[in-house]
């Protein structure tokens, strides 16, 4: 901000954002205001005055007085996000569902509140949950009269029991947690509940007694066990587990009665989704041991490496040394074992009873279900079926279960498609369906068969009933505390790089008291992480005020101009010409539209504004528009199909990627360029593109300028760390190189001030490698990982970063300070407006001066030694 000769600025040289001033030169900084507490935010200046927000209060600077005050606002108004509101479909928020087949009844996890809904036309029960509190993980007991819900009424997530009837009758099961916990399981007797945390430990709650007993240790931190089972007597418990050390998941079996457990599985193919038979006598699980090749060979376009789909197969470990696998086909050895006749004598009754497990030689009883590999995941199993999830790649396609025979046949029919999740019911003879549907309300209790149910009348949860009132200012506290609670629980350091984190809680709570929208919350919360000063700390979303009627902009996409003669196409976005489908609306075929034209009229209604055009295209994207266009004072008419903002921003993108591209090949023809715009499954494809187009070419630049992160950096390394060290050719042919498809030219990545997250981390990899240079601006810092997945209840996002990044040497690298180019160019306002490139064009002239001083050399072979001669060895 300028002022006379002075600049003023916001920094935190004096430990906090405060404002400053110096002169224009860059001399005589000092700091005009000295807060400690809240950070100075949004500075604008005007008119000899500085307004900025500090905390929830919005202050002037004054520069000739040199003092701050503090707005006196009152605002007045409805202020209708502060009135209570209703949601009538609660279940777009459903984060967990179970049910109890024999009262047909469900219990829904939803926005933080819990429900109870039936089949049978029961009314719909509100549960008597704290108030500003957060249930999460409802399950039912057995008997119908009790939920069991983790809560954080307490402050911390503890285990409580609420009454099944929506009467306020509730009690604290456990106390003293000091760590967030993740799941809560009921065993099938109705006396245990199993739960972990996030310290990675599994305990045993004895519902009659209190008593708390951890189980089992160890699992890796971060993460939750992937499967908590029991058997259907409650006497075993199986878990899915990932030691630290362990690269893979591994099955667990416990016996209760023993207090004995063991490790079955190895560490070396995922196992995982573990299940009791009906009879105690085998565990099923699913394990990735199939490696079927995608590509079967190095050779063809753009080909990445092969990929092994449908891994999955089923296996069973049998418990007890004499069981009899059911999908064992008989043979002429098979003895038919001849039922016992009931004893009722003392002997009998007085007999020790058998052990659940053989122990000796478990691991060696492995059976494999006789079932084709797939993508299977959720495996159950009753007395007559296995159930299990598979999903094909193709895109669009819907998850199905499967019902596998337990018999020699083993007939497998599919039981439903599109479900988004199932549960079988402890005794197997009912299963909870939730089908795939925008509201989450699609839950039906049927019976554990072989098919879906043609009719499911009676069977449907009727949630419709289910009306949500919020109170906002009461959910936003609870909104506030669950943020705060899982920084303090999820982020990398436990000593939160020194801040008093409950200190922090006590200074921003306040401000929650005076907001007045959603979007306020996010501000406070956005200020609370900040105090952490890393960038991964990420605050978004959340239940905003929406207005469905709004009406929705569109573009031509192309540079329009205001001009005496009106509205002119100054320039159309440019795409890959070869790729129709990218094209701008303005470029597609059929569409007669030229730079220069000036827009005359949009559904024969006269345009001479942009204002006007703006208002006209409202609406009309992806529909047909009749477009009116004057060409050297010749009128004509086009269709043209408008496309929506969104579409609009990534085909003005593609104009700036494409005309990078012609600029690098107007410069050089032997350079090539790509642009990654993120790090994800989508510029994965991009890179494909454009990078075997140009692989062969003496030079390469890798645009990650304002790349947005993601997690694919190891993949588009790994391509560009390949080295040739043969090659194949006869007579006329083209040489193939080993490694093939090999860029063996000089690189050059261009980073800036906005490459972010895994950009950097691209880019940190190019320079530890030394792949090439580095020229642009330094990285912009994001160098602690994350995983997303710290959602709150009005599905808002308050993202941790969790994990932090090291150089091999041990250094931690990146947060808070960024990758430093290897050669410093900037991109000038005023010059980058007027369509300048200084960084693109200094990476051009770095390569041409590279290539001229260390020319790419050719693959040419020698000459051919006579018949009696042999060809050489190898070189290192």
């Amino acid at each position: 901000m300028v002022a006379g000769d002075k600049l003023y600025f916001v920094s935190n040289q004096n430990g906090n954002d405060n404002l400053w001033v110096m002169s224009a030169s860059g001399k005589n900084a000092k700091a005009l205001t000295d807060f400690q507490d809240f950070p100075i935010k949004r500075a604008s200046l005007d008119n000899g005055r500085i307004i900025f927000q500090h905390g929830a209060d919005l202050k002037i600077y004054d520069i000739a007085k040199r003092r701050t005050r503090t707005l006196d606002i009152a605002l007045s108004g409805d202020f209708p996000q502060l009135r209570d509101n209703w949601l009538t479909k609660p279940t777009k928020y459903l984060t967990s569902v179970d049910f109890n087949a024999d009262n047909k009844q469900v219990i829904l996890t939803a926005r933080g509140r819990l429900a109870i809904a039936s089949t049978d036309g029961k009314r719909l029960v509100e549960i008597d949950t704290p108030a500003a509190s957060r249930s999460r993980k409802a399950i039912l007991s057995h008997d119908g009269k009790w939920v069991y819900a983790i809560n954080d009424a307490s402050g911390e997530m503890e285990i409580w029991q609420f009454a099944a009837d929506g009467s306020s009758e509730r009690k604290q099961l456990t106390s003293g947690a000091s760590i967030s916990r993740w799941q809560l399981v009921l065993s099938p007797d109705g006396n245990k509940l199993a739960f972990d945390d996030f310290n990675g430990d599994l305990w045993i709650l004895d519902i009659n007694t209190g008593d708390t007993e951890k189980l089992y240790a160890g699992q890796t931190e971060m993460s939750p066990y992937a499967d908590i089972v029991f058997s259907a007597d409650s006497k075993l418990l199986a878990i899915t587990t990932s030691k630290l050390g362990d690269e893979r998941q591994r099955i667990y079996v416990h016996n209760f009665a023993e207090n004995r457990g063991q490790v079955l599985t190895s560490d070396k193919y995922n196992s995982y989704s573990p299940a009791f038979s009906q009879d105690q006598q085998w565990l099923y699980f699913l394990s990735d041991r199939e490696f079927t090749p995608t590509t079967r060979s190095p050779w063809g376009d753009r080909n990445m490496g092969t990929t092994f789909d449908r891994r999955t197969q089923i296996f069973a470990y049998a418990l007890k040394a004499d069981a009899t696998f059911p999908f064992q086909k008989p043979t002429e050895l098979t003895v038919q074992a001849e039922p016992e006749e009931d004893s009722d004598s003392e002997e009998a009754d007085n007999a020790p009873e058998a052990p659940l497990i053989d122990w000796e030689q478990l691991t060696n009883r492995l059976w494999q279900v006789p079932v084709s590999p797939g993508n299977y995941s959720d495996l159950a199993a009753n007395a007559k079926y296995l159930y299990v999830r598979d999903q094909v790649t193709e895109p669009g396609s819907k998850p199905v279960l499967k019902a596998i025979e337990q018999t020699p046949h083993h007939k497998t029919s599919t039981f439903m498609s599109g479900l988004s999740s199932y549960k079988l019911s402890a005794d197997g003879k009912s299963m909870l369906m939730l089908k795939q549907s925008g509201n989450n309300d699609q839950i039906f209790i049927v019976g554990a068969g072989k098919q879906f149910p043609s009719d499911t009348t009676d069977q449907k949860a009727d949630v419709s009933a289910w009306k949500l009132r919020i109170d906002p200012q009461q959910e936003w506290q609870q909104l506030f505390h669950d943020a705060w609670l899982m920084h303090r629980d999820y982020f990398y350091d436990k000593a939160m790089r020194g801040v008093d984190w409950a200190a922090m809680k006590q200074k921003y709570q306040p401000l929650v008291a005076r907001i007045t929208d959603r979007a306020e919350l996010n501000d406070v919360l956005g200020q609370m992480t900040g105090e952490l000063n890393v960038l991964h700390s990420q605050v978004y979303g959340g239940d905003t005020p929406q207005e469905p009627d709004r009406p929705a902009p569109a573009s031509l996409g192309a540079n329009l101009l205001q001009t005496d003669e009106g509205v002119q196409i100054a320039s159309i976005y440019q795409y890959d010409n070869e790729v129709p489908a990218k094209a701008s609306p303005l470029l597609k075929p059929g569409t007669d539209a030229k730079e220069g034209d000036i827009i005359t009229s949009i559904n024969a209604r006269p345009i001479n504004t942009l204002a006007e055009l703006n208002q006209a295209l409202l609406n009309q994207a992806g529909r047909q528009v009749l477009l009116g266009l004057s060409r050297n004072g010749e009128a004509l008419q086009t269709i043209v199909y408008p496309v929506s903002n969104r579409t609009d921003a990534r085909l003005r993108y593609q104009d700036w990627t494409t005309r990078n591209r012609q600029k690098v090949e107007q410069a050089d023809q032997d350079i090539g360029y790509l642009h990654l715009y993120a790090m994800g499954s989508n510029d994965v494809s991009d890179f494909a593109r454009e990078f075997y187009a140009a692989y062969k070419k003496d030079g390469l630049i890798i645009d990650v300028r304002r790349n947005r992160g993601g997690n694919i950096d190891s993949w588009i390394l790994e391509k560009l760390l390949r080295k040739v060290w043969m090659f194949w050719t006869s007579g006329n042919r083209e040489p193939n190189t080993n490694m093939q498809q090999t860029f063996r030219g000089h690189l050059v990545v261009l980073a800036d001030q906005y490459t972010y997250s895994d950009g950097e981390t691209f880019t940190a990899g190019v320079k530890a490698m030394d792949l090439g240079p580095v020229i642009g601006k330094q990285t912009a810092g994001a160098g602690i990982w994350l995983r997303g997945r710290n959602r709150l209840a009005d599905n808002g996002m308050a993202r941790v970063a969790e994990l932090p990044v090291f150089a091999e040497d041990g250094r931690w690298i990146t947060e808070g300070l960024g990758i430093a180019p290897d050669i410093e160019v900037d991109n000038l306002p005023y010059a980058t407006f007027m369509g300048e490139d200084a960084q693109l064009d200094a990476a051009i002239e770095y390569l041409q001066q590279r290539i001229e001083q260390r020319p790419v050399k050719p693959l040419t072979p020698k000459a051919y030694p006579g018949v009696t001669e042999p060809a050489d060895d190898i070189e290192p």
